[in-house]
């Protein structure tokens, strides 16, 4: 992305891009503030989660594996996606 793409899409000045990447490159990060550290993972719902066994087609399982490469989600993600899709569909 150029810079005047950056300056467009984000509403920025050159010398503020600028000042950005001579504070990255610099890699001081001393007066930088950062928010609170949260371990773990991010939660998935606000509600609490059931988890469910279901049984299906080995090559269901190939075909969604190969999704989940090229798209980098989880086994999890996928099916929770294709639930929620088949639920929008269905109301």
């Amino acid at each position: 992305m150029s810079n005047e793409e950056l300056r467009e899409r984000f509403g920025v000045t050159a010398e503020q891009l600028d000042a950005w990447a001579d504070e990255y490159e610099s890699a001081d990060w001393s007066h930088m503030r950062f928010g609170e550290v949260i371990n773990g993972r991010p939660r998935v719902s606000d509600e609490p989660l059931d988890s469910i066994t279901v049984k299906i087609p080995r090559s269901r399982t190939v075909a969604m594996k190969r999704v989940q490469q090229e798209t980098g989600m989880t086994r999890s993600e996928f099916v929770r996606r294709a639930i929620d899709h088949e639920l929008m569909a269905l109301s």
